[in-house]
């Protein structure tokens, strides 16, 4: 038996090995990159690109495969404009974008590729202005849109850089909201009275806030719900100890598109 699941590791190894051989094979070298020379479609969308660019320049933006984020297209109005001084049209591509798009043929599957029409426009750009021309154009965008709207709050964490670190005391992105519930509740002290319920979240403190720009906190909005309705007249206790430690705890202002911006942030809080 262990003889019989040798020789079929070693076949499906071989099988692998073919079947990247035969890729590597059939593998050629486009102005979009590497693609398989049996995708006719394509080959013919980056031919049919090279001949309409003499005539027009066009950016496309492609929308990536599951690409969900809300904010991605906000500095899209501001990206026209820049493209238009240079004479260059702005459109978005309306072919769904395809990471794992396959196709039989003769028994074997091979990858297609999407949109190839539109990522040679914006290929042959980066050719004549630059080999990074399109990133820098839309970095350069996004940045006028935050500069623009500098005195607004942007939501934390979606309409800052990603994994934009707020907390310091954190040891990673994921961990920051858990931190500052642990480093309130280190110094927090329950009244003499408070009515415990021998679990966790006797109070639920559900709050808002402002970290600006220089890093210092302001609106500061909090709502508390408790377990036992008896513990509500520590109240404004638990929301003062709260405001305290948010206004004094150590924040650092978030990060979008580069530059320090004010945030919307909200933790709760609960033993």
């Amino acid at each position: 038996m262990k003889k019989f699941f040798i020789v079929l590791f070693l076949w499906k190894l071989s099988y692998i090995k073919s079947q990247e051989h035969n890729a590597d094979q059939n593998s050629i070298n486009t102005i979009i990159g590497f693609i398989d020379k049996r995708d006719s479609n394509c080959l013919f969308e980056i031919k049919k690109a090279k001949i309409d660019f003499k005539s027009q320049e066009i950016y496309y933006h492609i929308i990536p495969e599951g690409y969900l984020d809300t904010d991605s297209n906000r500095h899209h109005q501001i990206l026209g404009a820049l493209l238009t001084k240079k004479g260059i049209r702005f459109l978005t591509s309306t072919e769904p974008e395809f990471d794992s798009f396959w196709s039989d043929g003769n028994g074997e599957k091979y990858q297609l590729q999407t949109n190839c029409y539109c990522k040679s426009f914006n290929e042959l750009l980066n050719l004549k202005y630059g080999r990074s021309f399109t990133k820098n154009i839309e970095r350069t965008a996004d940045s006028l849109y935050v500069i623009s709207r500098i005195d607004q709050p942007f939501n934390y964490p979606y309409g800052v850089d990603n994994y934009c670190m707020i907390y310091p005391n954190a040891k990673d992105f994921l961990d920051q909201k858990e931190q500052i519930r642990k480093d309130f509740l280190v110094n927090f002290k329950f009244p003499d009275d408070f009515i415990y319920s021998g679990k966790e979240r006797d109070f639920m403190a559900k709050s808002k806030f402002t970290i600006t720009k220089e890093s210092t906190i302001s609106n500061v909005t909090i709502q508390v719900e408790f377990k036992n309705e008896s513990n509500q007249k520590f109240q404004e206790y638990i929301i003062n100890s709260i405001t305290e430690f948010i206004k004094n705890a150590n924040w650092k202002a978030a990060i979008s598109s580069g530059v320090k911006v004010n945030s919307l942030f909200e933790v709760n809080f609960y033993n």
